[in-house]
């Protein structure tokens, strides 16, 4: 059950504008009416569009990628205290992209960001403790943060709170209480958790094993794409475990699995088509 932190970019949906007033904006952005108009107002100060021409910069949305002009925009935005710009600058400082390399910035805007109640930052303020990158390594903040995010209800961090109880790493070891955390992160549709339960309920780990239920979970992780459960439920349809035995929908899942590269699905599509092709079944 233990996770990884997810580092999540929060993305904000750009409101069409019909034209550029009063400025005009970059040659780049003038085809854009939508980006001239963020433009402009980020250049006048607004830390919001500062904080979104950043992010188009960031993902290329609308725009050439440039990790340059993200840090630029960002940085605007995060000195004007843009929770969100804060947290995706600690992750530019975090990779080294449009800035030099620093974990010490990168944790400098996490906590930033973090001191102002962003549950991404929270979370990835956790990781950083977790890990020690950038801060000294200490289950116990790491536990805090994860903490605080989840109880924003952030599907990662209760997730990585749940590996802590799991483990007993900074907490008291309780894995009720794992349970739980995993139940909260699965209902917010957060895909390891969703195939953490599926696997709970194959198992009967701390419910009532129930293997319908299981394929339930496994088909919502699945959906929502992770590999995992991708996998996992290809094994189910081929063996016919809480759902029809149907080797048409294994092979489905496990495809898709094994296109996103996860060995043991392409070793297990490998398989089913080695067995259909000698026994045509």
């Amino acid at each position: 059950m233990l996770r990884s932190a997810v580092r999540v970019l929060c993305v904000c949906l750009f409101a069409s504008a019909p034209f550029c007033i009063a400025q005009k904006c970059s040659s780049e952005l003038s085809a854009n009416v939508s980006l001239c108009s963020v433009e402009v107002k980020a250049r006048n100060g607004d830390a919001d569009a500062q904080y979104r021409l950043g992010l188009a910069y960031d993902r290329g949305l609308g725009v050439e990628r440039s990790c340059q002009s993200a840090a630029r925009w960002y940085t605007q935005a995060a000195n004007r205290a843009h929770p969100a710009a804060q947290n995706n600058l600690g992750a530019l400082y975090a990779l080294g992209c449009g800035v030099q390399q620093s974990d010490s910035d990168s944790v400098k805007w996490y906590m930033r960001s973090a001191s102002g109640g962003f549950a991404t930052a929270q979370n990835n303020l956790g990781y950083a403790y977790e890990i020690g990158r950038g801060v000294k390594q200490s289950d116990e903040e790491a536990v805090h943060w994860y903490r605080e995010a989840a109880e924003q209800k952030f599907g990662p961090a209760l997730a990585n709170l749940a590996a802590h109880y799991m483990s007993g790493r900074g907490v008291e070891k309780n894995e009720v209480e794992v349970v739980r955390l995993e139940q909260l992160a699965a209902d917010l549709h957060f895909a390891a958790s969703e195939a953490a339960v599926g696997e709970m309920y194959l198992t009967g780990w701390h419910v009532e094993k129930n293997p319908e239920m299981a394929a339930r979970w496994f088909r919502r992780a699945a959906e929502d794409g992770n590999i995992a459960a991708q996998n996992a439920l290809g094994e189910l349809h081929e063996k016919g475990i809480g759902v029809p035995q149907d080797r048409g929908e294994a092979e489905r899942w496990y495809k898709r699995a094994a296109d996103a590269g996860l060995i043991a699905a392409q070793q297990n599509l490998s398989r089913l088509r080695e067995s259909f092709a000698s026994t045509g079944r």
